[in-house]
Parts: C-alpha cells; structure tokens; sequence
C-alpha cells in the first residue's frame, strides 16, 4: 500500500484511487472500510498537487504511474518548475479528431438532430425528446460493450457485428429489465444512426446488423376519455389538490383548466397548444373559421430540405368557437397573444406540467389511471368518425399506420356501427 510521510503529505503529494476516485487515508471514501482491507490497492497512485500562488483555492494536479516515493519527489519538483514556465496555465492539449469511430459518428448524428455543428443541406431536427431518448440509448449501447471488456473508443460501425448487438440485447433485457416498448425504442435508435450513417455519410461499407433483429410490435388498446370522466378531471383541479406528495410541488395553475378543454376540442399536441394565438383563428367562407397553425413535426423533419413552411388546419367545430368564445375571443381575435396565457412558465416547464398536472388531478378521481395524451386520442377517433378517411388530412400524423395504431379508439368506432346492417 503506497504512504506519503506527513511533511509531505502536507507539501504536495497525496495518494488517490483510481478505481473509486478517492483520496486514500485510514478508511476507503467508497466503503468507510479500513484501507488495508481495500481491494483496489493496485489502482492507488500518487497525485502530485501544486497550489497557484495568489489564487486561494486554485491548484493543479498530475497522476503517476510510479510506486516508488522517491520518483514521485523528483517529480513533484519538475511539476512546479513546468507551471512556472506555463505560468501555472493548464496546458493545451490538441485533440486530433478521428471521423471513423462509432463514438465520432454518434456525436455527427446528435448533432444534425439538434441542428448545431452540421451543414444546412444535412440538418434534420427532431424533438427535445427524440434527441434524449437518442442519447440515453447511445450511452446504454457503449455501456453494455464496455461492460463486456469492450475498448468502445476505438471501434468503428464496422465492429457492431451480431455478436455485440446480442450484447447489447442482453443489457437492455437481463440488466436493466427494459419493458418491450422501450426496448424496441432503444433497438430502433440503434438501427435509425446506422441507416443514416450509410445514407447520410456515404458508408456503404458499414452493415447494418440492427436490421437482423425481429422487433414485436406492440399492440396497444386504445381508449378515450366520456364526458363524465372529463368532467371529473376539470372539477378537480382546485389549489386544495394542487400539492403532489411524492414531491412536493404544487400543481395548480389557472390556465390548466382552459389548456385541457381546449387540447380536447382541437386534438392539438402540447406545444401546438401552448403556443397557439387568436391570429391562428382565421375566418373563411359564410362566417366559418378554421385553425391554421405550422405543422411543427413535418417542419422539423423538412428542415434543410425545403424553405416551405408545412402547415395544418384543425376544424373549428360549434363546441370549439363556444370555447373560444369563452375564453375571449371576440376581445383577442387577431392579435399576437397565446389562447392559453401562461405569464410564470417557460414552454418547456409548461409542457411538462401539463403531462404531470393532468395524471395528478385525475388521481382524485375515481377515473381510471389516464395521461394528456388521451385528449388527442379521443378527439381524433371523434374526427375519424364524423369525417371518414379525410380526417389523417387535419390531423398531422405522417401516416395512416400510425393514425390507427396510436390514436384511434376501434372499440369506439365499432361500437358506433350499431345502427349498421349488412343487409
């Protein structure tokens, strides 16, 4: 076990362990267990630390591979003789960027989503949480390798053969027990970087090996929301429920009311929400008006491509001029001023009370468990009922796949057949 003599202990030079990133003593940092039962002594090293004259607080300091105290003295010495020639700056360190690693092109690939470091022409920008869920599965994938003894740095997408994408399979499921959907999620991730770095970065040489894997598809039941449920909801919103035990914060707002009757009479998605204004309201023929607002999913993934700006157009049903109506709209109509007047939340704040908010009141309810997102699914299954294959034109989905299997209630379209007789 390496020791430092006091008076040097005192003058610069300490042990600390690599392992658990402590600075050795009497005890480990990590367990509170005597040192000299500490597993890790071959990974204590001298940690040479010089202090910045006239900068309280300020030092730098240099790991050693030597064992030997006498070694770490004389180098010690040339430490403080390099910083004063330095004129103790940290030295720069010029990293040559490799743009054949793995690790290289996951960082490419985050970067086009997010619109930053990446030519006009290649940009292609997705939602806050897509790039999350895209990071976290990245990070799980180089986990999962170097878990398996893997030197992920120095991999390129060449080396992901079927045997690491087992690997990784077995991370997601055995290690941290992944429910299907996430999982798939996760596998999907994977096979969108490697698609793209085929198509995008011309690597026709790179296979894409996550195309071997058969994904289930998971089949979920949708359900709406009846009026009486709904109803409960809103009742429920009061300051007295406001607070949300598990932590501690305060739910209420006076704007939550308002956001959620009209989420339902227009099926908007969160940000089209908050972000809507009267001058979105716009009249056309015989009186009638329509909600024309930018389609923010399509502009998201057209961007780079095209200077268009994609939009879409909500019915504004009877119940829904009412609503507006209500809410102001005859004083408003035509300004610049959001519906849904938010003056203590940022967007993002506000789009993550509003999820949390609406699970939390309903909570007091006798509802069955349900979140923000059956708003729009019990608004666009009404759609599809009422204007037929011409409602996937109003909704915005990219596809009528994903229409019917993520927001369309067929329990409630079949039940509404009752009147239909085959002969």
């Amino acid at each position: 076990m390496l020791k430092v003599p006091a008076k040097y202990n005192r003058c610069g030079i300490k042990v600390k362990c690599l392992k658990c990133k402590y600075q050795v003593s009497a005890k480990c940092g990590a367990t509170g267990n005597p040192i000299s039962s500490c597993e890790n002594k071959h990974q204590h090293r001298y940690n040479l630390i010089v202090c910045v004259p006239n900068t309280p607080g300020a030092r730098r300091t240099r790991i050693l591979q030597t064992k030997d105290f006498n070694e770490a003295l004389v180098e010690l010495t040339k430490f403080r003789e390099e910083l004063l020639v330095l004129g103790f700056h940290k030295q720069k360190i010029t990293k040559v960027e490799n743009k054949t690693t793995l690790n290289y092109f996951m960082t490419a690939y985050l970067d086009a989503v997010s619109g930053v470091n990446t030519p006009v022409i290649l940009i292609r920008e997705r939602s806050k949480q897509h790039i999350g869920d895209s990071l976290r599965a990245f990070k799980r994938f180089r986990t999962s390798l170097k878990n398996a003894g893997y030197h992920f740095d120095g991999m390129s997408p060449r080396d992901i053969k079927d045997e690491e994408v087992s690997i990784y399979h077995e991370y997601l499921l055995n290690d941290l027990k992944l429910g299907e959907r996430s999982y798939n999620k996760h596998m999907g991730i994977m096979k969108t970087l490697f698609n793209w770095i085929r198509r995008v970065k011309d690597r026709d040489d790179v296979p894409n090996t996550f195309n071997h894997l058969q994904l289930n598809t998971v089949k979920t039941h949708v359900s709406i929301i009846n009026k009486t449920e709904f109803e409960k909801i809103l009742d429920a919103i009061t300051v007295e429920n406001s607070r949300h035990e598990p932590s501690g914060k305060y739910y209420y707002r006076d704007w939550l009311k308002p956001a959620y009757k009209l989420g339902l009479q227009t099926g908007l998605r969160r940000e089209e929400l908050l972000t809507l204004k009267w001058s979105d309201i716009v009249p056309v023929d015989d009186g009638k008006h329509v909600c024309r607002i930018p389609n923010l999913k399509v502009n998201r993934l057209m961007r780079g491509r095209t200077s268009k700006e994609h939009m879409k157009y909500i019915p504004v049903t009877k119940s829904l001029l009412s609503l507006l109506k209500e809410l102001g709209y005859d004083q408003h109509k035509e300004s610049d001023d959001r519906i849904i007047d938010r003056p203590d939340q940022s967007l993002e704040q506000a789009k993550g009370l509003l999820s949390r908010a609406f699970s939390h009141f309903n909570s007091f309810t006798d509802n069955r468990p349900m979140k923000f997102g059956v708003l729009r699914k019990t608004f666009i299954t009404k759609l599809t009922i009422a204007a037929g294959p011409n409602a996937k034109l109003f909704t915005g989905s990219s596809s009528e796949a994903v229409l019917t299997g993520h927001y369309l209630s067929m329990a409630y379209i079949a039940a509404n057949l009752d009147d239909f007789e085959v002969l």
